[in-house]
């Protein structure tokens, strides 16, 4: 007979036995506890001294079971020391609940969660010194004490890990009870501890689920549906989670049932607009990721899109304007528009339907991907806007700045191990470039003889007279004036400081959005072959936006930055930014994420500008990427430093009719599958490309139709800015019109200054407007001005008559620089005796303006038909 091998055989069954018999004692402690809460009557029956006794033991019990043998009593240790010690306490007492909590009850209920908020500090800190775990960058909370020898078995160390997750989420589970109870406690905490479980474990679904239950009410259940999808996408999700959705979007439907089909835009607010936007987009989304059969999904598409694009416009006026006064004051909560955070989530939603689409290779999936490119074009184009307004609104120093050259591009170039030869560069560069770089012609648009700060943002050729009868010339005409503003900015964005430029484009949060979809695309080039043959402008407006942000970040102007650029220019791949890490582990962005250091930010850190500066590069990395796709047609001119789109009108012109018959079919079924490999692909993408553009066409419809009654320039007379500020406000918000001010208007508010306190309000307005600068609100010049032929002019002229002479003289030279335009200028009248000629009965200032060409019309009857055309086209 063999005896005992040594010691360690001895010591490891006595351990075993010890466990076992711990494990029988926290069973019975368990059982104890659990019939005196079953024995409670009120919540006071839950904190009797004898029970809190009972019940600091027990958790003394489990801690010595977890750590006499984790393997085996690890995860049952767990689990028992939350749900006795901790979980029941609180749902018992939620069951117990009267109306409200009284304050002894209160006082009872936090210092339980508290302590076990403590007790799991306490865990986490003993796991990291037993088995000797770096937790440095995963917790924010430091930890004490000394480590120890620990068991460097590997099943050991996997559950150490994994206990020290489920601990993150015990925090935020009970920071998430302490809201409950006191609601003035904020949610910060919970969310802080359930974000640092995702990103020890990103893998692990559970704390999305649980995030999704704590943000039910956050922007209209877009934020619980964002995270119930992200749980759902984890290797590792939460069985209950698929419920949980299921119940959110019922509950979404049932509150879209209840909107009128028709909404009333004469009480519509920007919430109700982001409520019927945000409803009807989580619609689309439980369509498409359950796979559940709706006719006409095509139509709820265009008007969530529609939805979006009115979103987008009232969050521009609010970015970029000043609220009105009065009673049209505009709400800025966050909670009532649209933001960068929504924005976001809402990108990662339709990734994440198209990526469980493709998984189950539905039909759908063409729907989707289309669905998620117009939402990008909108956002590409909401960006460009608003940095070529930044740009154009920047005042220039009158000292000629020398231009530096940007060569960001060109190292990208460089560092591809692809080498174009050299008929492919001589090609390239004999494409037609849309910008043009003539110096003559910036210093004439840039620098004119008036010394007002607003002729600087806006040049003599602005071109915004595309309402006429034909439709065709309309179009021509405003691709023209936006072709012209693109070339002002970009000489523009040479001259200024690059530190400014970085700042605009810093602000724009939704390139975070962009920036994800920009990696979707890289490793799905299909969707971008696809644009490349269906439809063009999408490709151009992405060839807009980067020319717009290659800027000279290589420049040694720049300051508060200490990064290596040429570093980031040869690491792009490698450098994490912020969006990249809280997508981390989702299997979309798989290749995108797949070289990326993840200690990269621990190591180095990163500013606001630093990752700004990083995101500059990533994108012109994404345009580099562009230009090796033969179907884009977009290629980079290396000595104008530009990104350029090649142009075919035939691609604009394509009919629309079998696009319509085919969506039809689309939706009603009838689409062909997959059973053909490539030919089911190759239709995939047609359909996709096809409903883009059809949305486009559509949209750009709804932008021309009913233009053609309002004019596009608008000169105000005093009475105008003085009685109605804020319409004139709303005029100038809306960048739908050039408001222009007359000499001779300034001259009457200076007199009527000493009199009245709202012709000073209106003087400051003005002048912080001109200081400003505004591309669609100026000063009149003083060349703008000339004589109406075949009129006599009254000998005798009072104050009055000759301020409206000057403004008609002023609206007339208008009009004469585009002889045949019909309807080109309106003078806005704030005072009602002028249209009626007053006490004047001599001389006609209606006669006057209809003898000139110009409308006369009422401030107050323009803008009601304006805000009616606006509503209608709505």
């Amino acid at each position: 007979m063999k005896k005992v091998k040594n010691s360690t055989d001895i010591h490891q069954k006595q351990g075993l036995e010890q466990s076992k018999k711990l494990y029988r004692s926290t069973t019975e402690q368990a059982k104890r506890l659990d019939d005196a809460r079953s024995c409670a009557r009120t919540i006071s029956d839950l904190f009797t001294p004898n029970l809190q006794i009972q019940r600091r033991k027990f958790c003394e019990f489990c801690e010595r079971l977890i750590f006499s043998d984790p393997v085996l009593y690890g995860k049952k240790g767990e689990e028992l020391l939350w749900r006795k010690g901790y979980y029941d306490v609180v749902s018992t007492a939620k069951k117990l609940k009267k109306k409200e909590y009284t304050q002894n009850e209160i006082c009872n209920l936090l210092a339980h969660v508290n302590s076990g908020i403590g007790f799991y500090h306490h865990m986490i800190s003993k796991l990291q010194c037993e088995f000797n775990l770096n937790l440095t960058h995963v917790i924010d909370f430091s930890m004490g004490g000394a480590f120890g020898k620990g068991d460097a078995r590997t099943e050991c160390l996997e559950w150490a890990n994994l206990s020290v997750h489920q601990c993150l989420i015990y925090l935020g589970d009970l920071s998430r009870y302490k809201l409950e109870i006191d609601p003035k406690i904020g949610a910060t905490l919970a969310f802080r501890y359930y974000l640092q479980a995702i990103s020890f474990k990103p893998d692990h679904g559970m704390p999305h689920n649980q995030m999704g239950t704590l943000a039910m009410n956050q922007n209209k259940f877009l934020d619980a549906v964002y995270h119930y999808m992200r749980c759902l996408a984890c290797p590792v999700s939460f069985d209950g989670t698929t419920n949980n959705l299921h119940s959110l979007f019922d509950k979404n439907s049932k509150y879209l049932e209840q909107l009128p089909v028709e909404p009333n835009s004469d009480s519509n607010t920007q919430d109700d607009h982001l409520k019927r936007f945000i409803s009807r987009f989580l619609l689309l989304i439980d369509i498409w990721y359950f796979n559940k059969k709706v006719a006409k999904v095509y139509s709820l598409c265009h008007q969530t899109y529609k939805d979006l694009e009115e979103c987008l416009q009232l969050k521009t006026s609010n970015e970029s304007c000043e609220s009105p006064t009065g009673s049209e004051t505009v709400e800025t909560d966050s909670a009532e528009q649209l933001n960068n955070d929504m924005i976001f989530k809402m990108i990662v939603i339709c990734l994440l339907c198209i990526s469980k689409l493709q998984k189950t290779n539905q039909h759908q999936v063409s729907t989707a991907v289309a669905f998620t490119l117009a939402i990008y074009s909108q956002l590409v184009q909401n960006v460009a806007n608003h940095i070529q307004e930044s740009v154009l609104n920047y005042p220039l120093p009158e000292v000629e700045v020398k231009i530096e050259q940007n060569g960001v591009v060109k190292d990208l170039l460089k560092k591809s191990k692809k080498k174009r030869n050299a008929s492919q560069l001589r090609r390239r560069k004999a494409l037609p470039v849309e910008i043009e770089s003539d110096d003559s012609e910036r210093e004439d648009d840039e620098v004119d003889s008036d010394s007002d700060s607003s002729d600087s943002f806006v040049s003599d050729s602005e071109n915004i007279l595309a309402e006429s009868s034909d439709d065709e010339t309309e179009v021509k005409k405003s691709d023209d004036s936006v072709n012209d503003d693109k070339i002002d900015v970009i000489k523009k964005i040479k001259r200024m400081d690059v530190n400014d430029m970085l700042e605009i484009i810093t602000e724009q949060g939704s390139l975070q959005a962009i920036k994800i979809i920009n990696d979707w695309l890289m490793q799905d080039t299909e969707v971008i072959k696809s644009c490349g043959t269906s439809t063009r402008s999408l490709l151009r407006q992405m060839t807009n936006m980067l020319n717009l942000i290659n800027i000279n970040i290589k420049s040694s102007k720049l300051s508060g930055i200490k990064l290596d650029v040429n570093n980031v220019i040869k690491n792009e791949e490698k450098i994490p930014l912020s969006e990249d890490i809280v997508l981390k582990g989702i299997d979309i962005l798989e290749k995108a994420h797949k070289n990326m250091d993840w200690n990269y930010l621990h190591k180095h850190g990163m500013n606001t500008k630093e990752e700004s500066v990083t995101r500059i590069v990533k994108f012109m990395a994404f345009g580099k990427f562009l230009t090796g796709i033969e179907e884009t047609g977009i290629t980079f001119d290396e000595r104008k430093n530009v990104f350029v789109c090649k142009c075919d009108e035939n691609d604009e012109n394509k009919a629309t009719n079998s696009v319509v018959e085919e969506l039809e079919m689309q939706e009603t079924g009838h689409v062909i599958g997959d059973k053909e490999g490539d030919k089911g692909q190759l239709m995939k993408m047609k359909h996709m490309g096809q409903l883009w553009l059809a949305s486009e066409v559509r949209a750009l419809e709804n932008r021309v139709k009913g233009k053609a009654s309002l004019s596009p320039y608008l000169v105000l007379d005093a009475d105008a800015l003085i009685k109605y500020t804020f319409m004139v406000k709303h005029f100038v918000q809306s960048r739908k019109f050039i408001v222009l001010i007359p000499s001779a208007v300034v001259q009457a508010l200076d007199d009527l200054k000493r009199e009245q306190s709202e012709a000073r309000d209106a003087i400051r307005w003005l002048e912080s407007q001109f200081h400003r600068g505004n591309r669609f609100f100026r000063a009149q010049r003083p060349q703008e001005r000339a004589a109406i032929p075949f009129i006599k002019y009254p000998k005798k002229r009072d104050k009055e008559m000759s301020t409206y002479i000057q403004i008609i003289e002023c609206c007339y030279y208008l009009a004469e620089q585009q002889k045949g335009a019909a309807n080109l200028i309106t003078l806005l009248i704030g005072n009602q005796n002028v249209l009626s000629n007053g006490e004047n009965k001599e001389f006609s200032y209606v006669g006057l303006a209809q003898s000139a060409g110009i409308s006369i019309e009422s401030i107050t009857q323009f803008y009601s038909k304006w805000k009616k055309s606006y509503k209608t086209r709505r």
